[in-house]
């Protein structure tokens, strides 16, 4: 039976539908040229998630999964060593005369209490709690400790003795005190924190005061000074009266 005109567009149309549909269906078609096979298969978007701590107890820099990051959260702390815990000193008196603006102070360092297995903790620098103090790296002194400095406590070390090079500047006043900064490192999170919450017996604080060897340089410099003065004095007094005779 012959289709009329407006069938036959009809037909065409739903032709056309069901080819758009199976094209939509159809898996991804590759055209090939002279110049080889390039694919047409879309490509994934790009994925906006962020990878996250397992909570593992780990410093890997990541947020928990259950949070953002908390820089507390570590197995390892840095600064001073009274902010965390960390072990705690004690002055050994007076400083010793190295030499000429140089002194050795001696130091006794100790945790102070009970630490975790496995806990250390390294002297890195030295805080010094006023003007006219330097420090220099170093052992020194006649007793041969170690520097304080670069000075590792394990968790099982009683008390140590250590060194520090002090240099004295011309403002430098007595009784200056010093404390430490280091590196604290625990096992686990858990470690640390219990370091940084227990009671720590403190030692006596830790304060420069010149040698006596200083103290008399200075007095030597003192008197030295006084008696140019006075020769001085004594000069011009000379010198006075031989004008005055010849004056006269």
């Amino acid at each position: 039976m012959a289709l009329s005109r407006s069938g036959v567009g009809a037909v065409a149309l739903l032709a056309v539908g069901a080819l758009l549909v199976l094209a939509g269906c159809a898996a991804p078609m590759e055209e090939t040229d002279a110049g080889g096979t390039a694919s047409a298969t879309p490509s994934p978007a790009p994925s906006t998630s962020q990878p996250s701590d397992t909570d593992d107890g780990e410093d890997d820099g990541l947020a928990d999964a259950d949070g953002e990051a908390d820089p507390t959260q570590s197995r390892v702390r840095v600064g001073p060593a009274v902010d965390y815990g960390g072990p705690d000193g004690g002055d050994q008196g007076d400083a010793e005369f190295v030499a000429d603006g140089v002194w050795c102070e001696t130091i006794a360092v100790f945790w102070g209490g009970p630490v975790p297995d496995g806990v250390r903790f390294t002297f890195q620098s030295a805080l010094i709690d006023g003007p006219g103090l330097l420090v220099q790296e170093g052992a020194c002194g006649s007793a041969q400790n170690p520097a304080c400095l670069g000075l590792t406590l394990e968790a099982g070390d009683q008390t140590v003795f250590c060194s520090l090079t002090v240099l004295p500047q011309t403002d430098f006043e007595n009784g200056t005190g010093i404390s430490f900064a280091g590196r604290l490192e625990c096992p686990t999170v858990e470690d640390c924190d219990a370091v940084g919450a227990r009671d720590v017996q403190r030692g006596s604080p830790i304060t420069v005061t010149a040698p006596a060897e200083a103290n008399q340089d200075e007095n030597d410099q003192q008197d030295q000074g006084d008696q140019q003065n006075q020769d001085d004095q004594q000069n011009q007094d000379d010198q006075q009266d031989q004008d005055d005779q010849d004056q006269g």
